[in-house]
């Protein structure tokens, strides 16, 4: 059953582009900001369906964030169609801000609510999530008591434990304390066997290969369908020649350390 849908949709944006022009008759070099439009992603076609694990991979984080905050209602497309999900979660986590005169079930049931449950499916919620999140003990805990990482854990069990058919996540793939990381992706496949779609948008190839089923790469011209191992591939790539780049960068700041003016 499809959820959800791209048909060779695109989504624009619009950024500031530092430009530098000089000007005759000054020795200097003038600094001057521009708006420019761009597109997030273009001619994306793809079909979300009950059970797939889609992964979403690009050079810019911004790309792959596209799709998923287009299908929870917060970009609209610029050409092509697209289809929503009746419902969907996009995975965010409480920042300290937010919660910092709560306790720890207060926070679920904030979260719960934020992601759009009623108020019977919330009450639901809370038992399960607090438990996959490891803060049974503690509901009556001060949030503030609490580090970011489990903030992270308490996000990602009330979102995994949301009656919702579709399930993204934004690089929260795998969150929360070392203890408790490896357990995600057994969770975000065990959405994928109960029926549900999961969204991924993520630069570990590890993420990709456990918990994908499909997988696109997304550019500023075109997004084009991959295989998993494709899109790993794609990441490992990519992180070879962002280090590349940054031994270049190491070198000739060395080479530079010696030179006097």
């Amino acid at each position: 059953m499809t959820l959800a849908s791209f048909q060779d949709a695109g989504v624009q944006g619009v950024r500031l582009t530092k430009k530098k022009r000089i000007i005759k008759g000054v020795p200097r070099v003038a600094g001057t900001h521009a708006k420019e439009s761009y597109w997030i992603f273009q001619g994306l076609s793809v079909e979300l369906e009950a059970g797939d694990g889609l992964v979403l991979v690009s050079r810019d984080p911004d790309r792959s964030a596209g799709p998923m905050l287009a299908w929870a209602g917060l970009l609209p497309v610029d050409t092509g169609q697209m289809s929503a999900p009746a419902r969907c979660l996009l995975l965010t986590s409480p920042q300290s801000r937010w919660v910092r005169e709560l306790s720890v079930e207060q926070t679920i049931r904030m979260l719960a609510g934020i992601y759009g449950l009623t108020d019977d499916e919330v009450d639901d919620v809370v038992a399960p999530a607090a438990k996959l999140a490891q803060v049974d003990a503690k509901m009556h805990w001060p949030i503030q008591e609490m580090d970011k990482g489990v903030r992270d854990q308490i996000a990602f069990a009330v979102a995994v434990n949301a009656p919702v058919p579709v399930v993204m996540f934004d690089q929260t793939a795998q969150v929360g304390i070392r203890e408790f990381r490896p357990l995600c992706l057994p969770q975000v496949n065990t959405l994928r066997e109960q029926g549900k779609a999961v969204v991924l948008a993520t630069a570990k190839p590890q993420v990709a290969l456990e918990a994908g089923s499909k997988a696109v790469i997304l550019r500023g011209k075109r997004s084009q369908p991959v295989s998993v191992a494709e899109a790993a591939e794609f990441l490992i790539k990519d992180r070879v020649k962002g280090r590349r780049k940054a031994r270049r960068r190491a070198e000739e700041d060395d080479d530079d350390s010696g030179l006097e003016f």
